[in-house]
């Protein structure tokens, strides 16, 4: 069942859903919180050491930490002249079973990737850039493990397919419920004993971020997605090693599972969402924040596990 909407305001509301940027804040501190379980202490000491230098005017004033500094490149966002909007995602046109991944000419989030992980192996890079390219690094390996960040059907990775039967509570300001946003959010969204859409648990706000590892919603979260998807879950996934193969993964996923039947960009209808997508979309994403913790854990032992 589609649901219509009228006229010029709707197509306001189709403008205003490209605002949806990448799993919410506490996709990205669950992510941070995995990571760090994983990490060694000498790498936990190094991380936390270069984000607690980041300009923190957006967090409140609030040092970052090791689990908050993945926020740091959308709470940015806020400040004047924000030019890092495209280094989030990666375009790629959708098909039925996502085979046909190529991709498009940078910026985009596979290019962004590699450059900062070129930065952070500079030997002799001035503190102030590794801590922005950490930063980068560990927002980054969170959003291109978001399917929609890697899948377009013309709708700007779903920011163009305006949803009905979503009970959010948290929507960036100026965002109107859309696919993209649902995803952002899905591992928080599950089906209900009411047969209806439920918002599982809220993120916290930014006073509320937890100021260290280990504390709060969010390591009680990501607690239950590792018990659920263990490192030993991706035996057979956990070899891909590269920002592309990520984003292809995203992609095929994206093609294959993120879209509700019948749903399309429309400035005049509402694709519901149905508790069973929910549900199965909250395991699929918790899944991938998963994976995504797990590999930027490899990657910060390989870059900070050792004394140098």
């Amino acid at each position: 069942m589609k649901f219509r909407l009228g006229g010029l305001a709707a197509v306001g509301l189709l403008r205003l859903a490209a605002t949806a940027v990448g799993w919410d804040p506490s996709g990205h501190m669950l992510v941070g919180q995995i990571a760090w379980e994983q990490c060694t202490p000498i790498a936990r000491e190094r991380v936390g050491a270069l984000v607690g230098t980041l300009e923190a005017t957006y967090n409140e004033g609030q040092p970052y930490n090791f689990i908050t500094a993945g926020c740091w490149m959308d709470d940015m966002r806020s400040k004047k002249g924000y030019a890092w909007g495209k280094w989030h995602y990666v375009n790629v046109p959708w098909s039925a079973d996502g085979s046909a991944f190529e991709l498009p000419p940078p910026p985009h989030i596979v290019w962004a990737i590699e450059g900062s992980l070129a930065t952070l192996r500079t030997a002799d890079v001035a503190p102030e850039k590794a801590a922005e390219a950490l930063a980068m690094v560990i927002h980054f390996i969170g959003d291109i493990h978001q399917p929609m960040h890697a899948t377009d059907r013309g709708d700007r990775g779903g920011n163009g397919v305006l949803i009905s039967g979503v009970p959010f509570t948290d929507l960036w300001n100026g965002t109107v419920p859309n696919l993209h946003a649902y995803w952002d959010a899905a591992f928080r969204f599950d089906q209900g004993e009411d047969e209806k859409v439920l918002q599982v648990w809220l993120s916290p706000t930014i006073a509320e971020r937890p100021k260290a590892a280990g504390e709060g919603i969010i390591a009680a979260e990501a607690a239950k997605i590792t018990a659920r998807f263990p490192p030993s879950h991706f035996a057979n996934v956990s070899a891909a090693k590269t920002a592309e193969a990520w984003a292809r993964e995203s992609h095929t996923l994206g093609c294959k599972f993120a879209y509700p039947v019948g749903s399309e960009a429309s400035d005049h209808s509402l694709t519901p969402i149905t508790p069973d997508f929910a549900h199965k979309s909250r395991r699929l994403a918790q899944e991938r924040i998963a994976l995504a913790g797990y590999r930027l854990a490899e990657l910060l032992n390989e870059i900070y596990g050792s004394k140098k």
